[in-house]
């Protein structure tokens, strides 16, 4: 979308500057569009280069202050003239326009970028560590599956029946686990594994 020309054009700053002077409501939808289009890249220049454009606006009608007010002159050529023309309060007010639409621009932008990223930051954090715990209880599961799989194998092992001959009678017994007792004459008789 940066790409395109005609979007291009429309984002720049001498569009919005032109269109801001005669139709202000334009202007600032060229700003708020300029911000999608530019905004990862160059968050604080809108605002600060229609800051900068409104002060030169109303430079002169700073200087025609402190010329009041302190009494000097600065011996600028058709001073008067300037002052006097029928376009200057309109100018005055434009340049009024673009500092305090620039002004509340930087702030609220400032403001939802340091909202959003803190936003940002605890989604993230809160995101991490329900990994991490969900990591930890399927170790934790993995585990106890385990080791109840190992016990069920040593349960079996001990569950299954072995032949063991008796030693005294000679009859062939089957025992679960390693010891036992004889079925015929009753006495202990122990199996030895392989």
């Amino acid at each position: 979308m940066r790409k395109n020309l005609l979007i291009k054009i429309i984002c720049s700053f001498p569009v919005i500057l032109v269109v801001g002077y005669f139709v202000p409501a334009i202007a600032v939808i060229l700003s708020l569009f300029r911000y999608v289009v530019y905004g990862k890249t160059h968050f604080f220049r809108t605002p600060i280069v229609l800051l900068i454009a409104g002060l030169i606006c109303l430079l002169p009608r700073g200087l025609e202050l402190a010329m009041t007010n302190f009494n000097f002159n600065l011996g600028i050529p058709y001073w008067t003239e300037i002052m006097a023309h029928p376009l200057y309060p309109k100018f005055t007010d434009y340049g009024k326009f673009l500092a305090i639409f620039s002004v509340i621009l930087l702030v609220v932008t400032y403001v939802l970028r340091s909202f959003i990223e803190g936003l940002s930051n605890k989604f993230s954090s809160l995101a991490s560590s329900y990994y991490q715990d969900r990591a930890k209880r399927d170790d934790q599961i993995e585990k106890d599956v385990k080791l109840e799989s190992k016990i069920k194998e040593i349960e079996a092992k001990q569950n299954t029946p072995h032949a063991v001959k008796c030693p005294h009678c000679g009859k062939t017994n089957h025992i679960t686990g390693t010891v036992g007792r004889c079925k015929a004459c009753r006495s202990a008789i122990e199996y030895k594994g392989k």
